[in-house]
Formats: C-alpha cells, sequence, structure tokens
C-alpha cells in the first residue's frame, strides 16, 4: 500500500486502488456516511467512480492513519455548465468534522478556477454532510424524493392515449429555444444545459399546436447501467393534461430500449406534489430522502483553522 497522506492527518492522494474502493462501499451503504451520486451496489459504486468526468483515484484525496482510511473525497467537474461534485467526504462523522474541510480544499485545488460552482449531496441522514456544508458557506436545496420502478414494470405501462393537440417525440436541435424555456427556469443549468439535453440525453418532447413545446422529459443510461430520469417540466398552461405522463412515458421506453436496467430511477422534489401523484401513479416507490448542498468555489480561509474550530 502507497499511503501517502502525512502525518497529523494532512490529506494527500491515496493509490491503493482496492481499499479505496472497499472504504468508499463501506461508506456507500450507510445513508449517514454517503454520497447521493454514486448508489450502494458495490458493482454499481465502481462503475459510476469510473463513469466520473476525472478519473476518481486521481483526484482522491484521504486522510490515513497508520496505512488505513479514515476519510477521504473525491472530485468532478463539467467546464460547460461550470460545476464540480464534491463526492464523500466518506468517513465516520468525527473523521468527517475532523478532516472535512482540509479534503475538500485539497480536492478543490484540483479543479479549474473557471468552474465556478459546487454541490455536495446526500442523504438528509447524513449529518455530517450538513454540518460541513454549513461550515464551507453552501447552502442547502429543498429536500428530493428519490423514487424508483422495476424495469419490468415500467416496461408494462401502458402508452397514453393519443391526442390531437399533442405530438410526442425525440428532441431536434430546432427545439433548444423551446426547451430552454422550460428547462432553464425549472433547472437552471443544474448539472445538465440545454445543449447537453440534446446531445448527451435522451430527450423527448410534447409539441402542441403551432410547434410550441409543451413539455420534455430527459434521460439516460447510467454507467452503473441503470435508467434514471434526470429532468421532467411541463409548461405551467399545459398542465393537469397529461403531458408529463405521456413524455415521461415515452422516455423510458426509449432508455429501456437502449440498455437492460434492472430499475428506473428519478428524483422529484418535495414540493412538486403533482409530479409525485404522477410517479406514484405509474408504481414509483419512495427509495431515500436527499439533499444537496451548493456553493460558490470555497475559499482557502475555510481551510485547516476553519475545520479543526468545527465541533
Amino acid at each position: 500500500m502507497t499511503a501517502v497522506p502525512g502525518a497529523g492527518g494532512v490529506p494527500g492522494p491515496f493509490r491503493d486502488r482496492a481499499a479505496a474502493l472497499d472504504f468508499i462501499v463501506s461508506c456507500q451503504q450507510d445513508p449517514a456516511l454517503g454520497t447521493a451520486f454514486l448508489g450502494e451496489d458495490p458493482a454499481g459504486v465502481e462503475a459510476e467512480l469510473e463513469g466520473l468526468g476525472q478519473p476518481w483515484l486521481q483526484t482522491l484525496r484521504a486522510v490515513a492513519v497508520d496505512g488505513r482510511l479514515r476519510a477521504a473525497v473525491a472530485v468532478d467537474w463539467d467546464e460547460e455548465p461550470s460545476m464540480a461534485w464534491l463526492h464523500g467526504p466518506w468517513g465516520a462523522p468525527e473523521a468527517v468534522r475532523d478532516h472535512g474541510v482540509d479534503l475538500v480544499m485539497a480536492a478543490v485545488a484540483q479543479v479549474p478556477r473557471s468552474v465556478r460552482r459546487y454541490e455536495l449531496c446526500g442523504h438528509v441522514a447524513n449529518a455530517a454532510m450538513a454540518g460541513l456544508a454549513d461550515r464551507l458557506g453552501f447552502t442547502a436545496t429543498e429536500t428530493s424524493l428519490a423514487m424508483v420502478i422495476d424495469a419490468g414494470q415500467a416496461a408494462r405501462w401502458p402508452l397514453p392515449e393519443p391526442s390531437h393537440a399533442m405530438t410526442v417525440r425525440p428532441a431536434v436541435p430546432a427545439d433548444r429555444p423551446g426547451l430552454a424555456r422550460l428547462h432553464e427556469p425549472e433547472f437552471g443549468e443544474a448539472y445538465a444545459t440545454v445543449d447537453q439535453l440534446l446531445t448527451r440525453h435522451r430527450t423527448v418532447v410534447a409539441q402542441g399546436p403551432h410547434d410550441r413545446l409543451l413539455g420534455y422529459a430527459s434521460g439516460r443510461i447510467q454507467d452503473d447501467g441503470t435508467a434514471y430520469v434526470d429532468f421532467t417540466a411541463v409548461d405551467p398552461s399545459a398542465r393537469r393534461r397529461g403531458v408529463g405522463r405521456h413524455v415521461v412515458t415515452a422516455l423510458v421506453r426509449l432508455l429501456l430500449a437502449e440498455g437492460s436496467p434492472e430499475q428506473v430511477h428519478l428524483t422529484v422534489r418535495e414540493s412538486r406534489t403533482a409530479a409525485q401523484r404522477l410517479y406514484l401513479s405509474l408504481g414509483l416507490r419512495q427509495d431515500a430522502a436527499l439533499r444537496g448542498y451548493r456553493g460558490a468555489r470555497p475559499a482557502p480561509e475555510a481551510g485547516p483553522e476553519h475545520g479543526a474550530a468545527a465541533g
């Protein structure tokens, strides 16, 4: 084993892939210790880590005591939405309390200065992450409900009745202005821009009279093989007309045809009660309650002294 983290709990690289992966998986299997981005199945965690935008073992920063990992964090980023995602910090609550800020600062030091926004996300039970986010000056997002359905059950969803007032089809580049009108007020840049909905995701739209887009749904097959509905939005003037059911059903059929996922996942904000009713009516069940924490690039002064003072 090569354990580079120095004495006194100083974060550093950690290159023992097997030991790091075992540590991360063990934390992911406890809602109070894991991050929302990676799941908990060992093979799925590994696949998601390997699919990050930057090599995860290269960005991993850790604290080890007597050769054993005590806390760790990884980071990946995308310069198009100018956002970085902090994975972890993993570790017992006291380890995150003692080393979390220093670990985050070591991770952030690797991210290009052009990346302006940062996000942590975990189960609402992850109190250590909430405390760390507060020390970093991050703002908590609204709670989101993670929902899931077995792929076989989703495959049996009946197609909604055709409507003369609406055509559901895959999105094309000419839809960009209409997608921006729906996506940006609801999600901002989030973790995918409108251009990325057209290039990196599968996106379907509902088109109404005069070619106006009434709604859309966008998702993809993730690196662990799971189908994920990332975004849905319906024009306020078209709500309660079945648009959401049409686009979600059409998108999930595309995703199921593209891969062989065992499950379909999505998250929905707690305040979006109408969307929750739709998903429950389709047979999805709540799997977890998640909360994100977002903020600007942490400043160096949020580092060792701040972390040491946290209680």
